[in-house]
């Protein structure tokens, strides 16, 4: 707090600080352009979107131990983003994440503004923490991350 000014004042700011949400300009201009958007654009769009994605995947990598899960890791940043998801382990070895449930649809765009945004970055990101990882769309916002088992 500065010197010189009001109890009251600082109290007053630090309720409408806590009170307010998060100023987001993003999400409603994305949402604008995607709503009139041509294909051409639309598909601008969610190319940069997927490198993106895999631009905050590879950041994220040089931040972690050598070692790391990437089923693991990606299950738990879509749990940090609000974004409902189930990790199986399947007979091939493989770890299939899947996106869904109640809420996913808001929790999208809560996150990403659109499920077209969110499918290439999300793609993108699971790219970045393993090569040879596919996202499946499904309907309504739902996804499937695929990751095969690494050859160790």
């Amino acid at each position: 707090m500065r010197t010189g000014t009001s109890f009251a004042r600082d109290w007053q700011l630090i309720k409408v600080a806590r009170s307010l949400r998060r100023h987001d300009v993003a999400g409603p201009l994305v949402k604008k352009l995607l709503a009139d958007a041509s294909p051409g654009l639309t598909e601008r769009i969610t190319v940069i979107a997927g490198r993106l994605g895999e631009e905050n995947g590879t950041a994220l990598l040089a931040h972690t131990e050598e070692r790391f899960d990437s089923p693991t890791l990606m299950e738990g940043l879509l749990l940090t983003w609000g974004i409902p998801c189930e990790s199986t382990d399947t007979d091939d070895g493989s770890v299939v994440i899947a996106i869904g449930g109640n809420g996913v649809a808001a929790a999208i765009q809560e996150a990403f503004a659109d499920v077209r945004v969110a499918r290439p970055y999300l793609a993108g990101y699971a790219r970045a923490l393993q090569a040879d990882a596919v996202l499946e769309p499904g309907a309504g916002g739902s996804m499937t991350i695929r990751f095969p088992p690494r050859g160790e």
